[in-house]
């Protein structure tokens, strides 16, 4: 889920971290450029920024890009009643979370609008995406209470995304455009199966946890629906946040030459 997360700033970040003439601390990333007047941009910019993804997994920290492999995250929440489920609702906030997967990403398609400075697209992965870290939970669960806080372990198998659309708007510094992205929107389009264990439910009742492990993995698209707008809204924020810190380094037309 939070995967999305990397996703939208690999696509990016690739572009940007491609331009700078700094290595990366262990490996040197190699992308080739694509030019702005490129008839068939969308498919050079595809085929370029595929070919970087595995080599941001130790991240870039000359533009501030964390690595992505695992990709951690301090905190992530998901606030009660976004979800369209009516049969589930919860407070879900998780610590030291940690991202597995998000170098085996494939771009299926996308769509640059160099000049109107937006980007769409579509994603998926080769590769389970595995979310751990720390929980707290509080709601219901089919008209049962949940509650409990420890390690929790969540998995989406075969997820698909939806880059709906990425925007910037420009400004001018030394002579030069600079862009900051405005708005990322992102939908998580579909997933074989969301697998979740969260251990120490209800104080350490093993029999009432092992129950309600096996109600949500019997029940993942209904919890799937109750988790994914908050997901979708929080993981396009922090997109947002990391992919602006890597722009504010590079002017827009040294990322897109004539």
């Amino acid at each position: 889920m939070a995967k999305s997360l990397l996703i939208v700033s690999a696509l990016f970040l690739a572009v940007v971290a491609s331009v700078t003439a700094a290595p990366a601390p262990k490996k040197q990333i190699s992308f080739n450029l694509c030019k702005k007047s490129d008839p068939n941009l969308d498919k050079c910019l595809k085929t370029s920024i595929q070919s970087v993804i595995p080599d941001l997994s130790e991240g870039y920290p000359k533009l501030r890009i964390p690595a992505i492999e695992p990709f951690e995250l301090p905190s992530l929440e998901i606030d009660q009643g976004k979800g369209s489920s009516k049969s589930v609702s919860i407070d879900l906030k998780l610590k030291d979370v940690k991202i597995m997967g998000l170098t085996s990403t494939v771009i299926d398609s996308l769509k640059i609008d160099v000049d109107n400075y937006k980007l769409t697209g579509k994603i998926g992965f080769t590769k389970p995406l595995e979310i751990t870290g720390q929980y707290t939970v509080n709601g219901k669960v089919l008209v049962l209470p949940i509650t409990g806080n420890g390690p929790c372990n969540i998995v989406l198998h075969d997820p698909v995304l939806e880059l709906k659309e990425v925007s910037g708007s420009p400004s001018q510094k030394n002579g030069k455009t600079f862009v900051q992205i405005k708005n990322i929107e992102l939908r998580l389009l579909s997933v074989k199966k969301l697998s979740v264990k969260l251990d120490n439910l209800f104080n350490g009742n093993k029999q009432l946890g092992d129950s309600m492990n096996s109600i949500l993995n019997e029940n993942w698209e209904v919890l799937l629906e109750e988790l994914k707008p908050a997901f979708e809204e929080a993981v396009g924020a922090i997109a947002q946040d990391i992919v602006n810190k890597a722009l504010q380094k590079t002017a827009y037309s040294d990322i897109f030459p004539m």
